[in-house]
């Protein structure tokens, strides 16, 4: 009876451990690193970029892709600013929104820091298809480009703030959609695990854009680093889970509450894990202190 009831309980306890691991990130990141690719900037009000900023103070924007190194290959998170970022600007962004979304010149794209490092990459994913995430795609006709089903039957009707015709019409570019799994993960509803062993995780961010994605990744010293699009513009918002400000969350963000529900699922995560590190697209502050190409955060 005693042996019985000792089966039972270790059969519930590899039950539960097992349904835990299920829903956790892999504590092991072997060989993977991640660089930013810092391809332009911009100086905005903070007082803009989210609620309760000062517009008496000017923060730097940055645009960048992220070069992530796995054993079994590697990618690109995001594209950045492209090669003909001049001429897709002029053609798709519109003369009402140009004093709110704009780059600072020189324009550094990855494609041309990748071919001066001798460094292919056979894919990107893009977190979503807003024009200063997409604009280097062209510059990879190689490459597969990986987008959330969702985010592709959202572009086939462009518009700003849409994706740009110029950047996603081109027939070089090799679209690849795909769908996250209906596998719980770090808090996340649904999960992609890329290569099979939790070093880096495709999870579900929707708000900002329709099919928007966060890129969890667990680099080789075991630190953990959640890339979140533009969820949020600043890391200093998520601290008290404030938005975008009213202004540009109204002209940005497809769906304000359903963005809201991402920013307060972020927060919730930075409380329960203090060693994770959320990285927002753009908060120049934050990867100042990661650093960019060529250097390593491993």
């Amino acid at each position: 009876m005693r042996k019985h009831l000792l089966s039972g309980l270790l059969l519930v306890l590899t039950l539960f451990v097992g349904a835990v691991r299920a829903d956790a990130p892999a504590a092991s990141g072997n060989g993977v690193a991640f660089s930013l690719i810092k391809t332009g900037h911009v100086h905005a009000q903070a007082g803009l970029v989210y609620s309760g900023g000062s517009l008496f103070q000017k923060i730097e924007i940055n645009h960048v892709a992220v070069l992530v190194q796995h054993p079994h290959g590697s990618f690109l998170f995001d594209s950045g600013l492209g090669r003909n970022i001049e001429a897709q600007y002029k053609e798709d962004m519109p003369w009402w929104a140009r004093p709110s979304f704009y780059y600072e010149p020189p324009v550094t794209p990855a494609r041309d820091q990748l071919d001066q490092a001798g460094i292919a990459v056979p894919r990107i994913i893009l977190s979503h298809s807003h024009w200063d995430h997409a604009s280097g795609l062209v510059d990879f006709p190689e490459a597969e480009v990986w987008i959330t089903a969702e985010e592709r039957d959202w572009d086939r009707h462009p518009g700003f703030p849409r994706a740009f015709p110029s950047q996603v019409t081109p027939a070089s570019i090799r679209w690849h959609t795909y769908e996250l799994e209906d596998k719980p993960y770090f808090g996340f509803p649904r999960s992609l695990d890329l290569f099979g062993d939790g070093s880096a995780v495709l999870v579900p961010l929707p708000g900002h854009t329709p099919g928007a994605v966060g890129l969890l990744l667990t680099v080789a010293s075991g630190k953990q680093y959640l890339f979140c699009g533009d969820t949020v513009w600043s890391a200093q918002a998520l601290k008290e889970a404030r938005p975008k400000s009213l202004l540009a969350s109204l002209i940005a963000d497809n769906d304000r509450e359903q963005t809201q529900q991402a920013i307060e699922l972020l927060h919730k995560l930075m409380i329960q894990h203090p060693g994770l590190v959320v990285v927002p697209a753009h908060d120049a502050a934050l990867q100042d202190t990661l650093g960019y190409f060529p250097q390593w955060v491993r």
